[in-house]
Formats: C-alpha cells, structure tokens, sequence
C-alpha cells in the first residue's frame, strides 16, 4: 500500500510541477505583454505583477513535492560520500525528519493564515481587489502535498531501515552521487547521440 501511495504521489508530483511550469510561464508572457504594451502603446495591462506573484508562490509550492522525491533538494554532502552505507542511510532519515518538520511548521502557519483570510473574507489592497483565499489555498495545496509526500518518504525509509534494504534507502533518500547527477543531466541527450551516431 505504501508503495501505492508513493506512486501516485510521484504522479501528482510531476503533474503540480508542470502546472507549476506553466504558471511561471504564463506569468512571464503576462509581464512581457505588459512591458511591450506599455512600451509600444502607452498602456498597461493591469495587475500582471501581484497575479505573475501569486503564480510564482503557487508554482513555487506545486514543485516541492517534486523537488523532493527526484532528489533534486540542495544537500551539502562534503562528508557524506565518505561515511558507510549504514551511516548514510541513518543521515538520510534524519534529513527527511528535519525536512518533514518543517514543512510540517509551514503548514501549520500557513494555515493559520489561510485560515484568517477565509474568516475576514480579506482581499488584496491593489486595483484587482483579488479575494486572496483563492491564491493562498492554491498555495496551500502545494505545502500540504509536500508535507504529505515527505511524510511517505519517511514511512518509506523506516521501512526499508527495518529490511536493512540500504540500497532502497539510497535510491529514495539519500543525495545523488556524481554518476546519477550527470546521468540526470545528460538521460534527455542520450537519444539525440544515439540518433546522430547512426
């Protein structure tokens, strides 16, 4: 069932980070659009930096869950490589603890927050008067798919602790080698080689 739940969460992780992804580029051709308009015309389009705002936190939120589960956060690893498998695999749940509590903090806050805004109907003080539960709950959304997906990883990990499976620990937990970055890096090139070579 695990194993179910992390798959699906992969899946609706890759689905927020490419909404996340069209967000920031709708918020981009929205200023550009402003920029020219207002130089070319005289006219502004209204509102394109508080909305490109909203669509920056959102995306920004949607692609956390994602961030995590690729293994693409920031780690600082100058030791890391050198300590045993077993080490490793215990520095990674800590890791993922420290992670979950503070999306877990976040979420907290934030709720409190969204909260706030859905009592006093409040709305942005700006030209749009934009009620603001609607970019705060989508928003909000993101944070909870990420504490809920690290929250997974970290049942994941106990389990695989539990097996002794370091392995499984490496693969969902512990900071990319080298190897994997570069094969990251370069896995969309491969084909495009392959194909010119012959």
């Amino acid at each position: 069932m695990l194993d179910r739940l992390i798959f699906r969460a992969d899946r609706m992780a890759l689905l927020g980070v490419r909404l996340g992804g069209a967000m920031i580029l709708f918020a981009a051709l929205m200023v550009s659009a402003d920029v020219l308009t207002r130089r070319l015309f005289g006219v502004t389009i209204g509102g394109s930096d508080e909305i490109s705002g909203y669509l920056f936190a959102i995306a920004t939120a949607m692609a956390l869950p994602y961030t995590v589960l690729s293994r693409s956060n920031v780690r600082i690893d100058a030791l890391y490589g050198r300590l045993t498998p077993r080490l490793r695999a215990g520095l990674d749940l800590v890791a993922l603890l420290a992670l979950g509590a503070f999306a877990l903090l976040v979420v907290w806050r934030a709720g409190a927050t969204v909260g706030i805004t859905w009592t006093n109907g409040s709305r942005a003080i700006t030209p749009l008067q934009t009620p603001l539960i609607v970019p705060q709950l989508l928003w909000y959304a993101g944070w909870l798919a990420f504490a809920a997906t690290v929250l997974l990883m970290i049942a994941a990990v106990v389990r695989a602790l539990a097996r002794g499976d370091l392995a499984a620990v490496q693969k969902m937990a512990g900071a990319m080698t080298q190897d994997e970055e570069v094969a990251g890096e370069t896995g969309d090139l491969l084909p495009l080689m392959q194909t010119e070579a012959h």
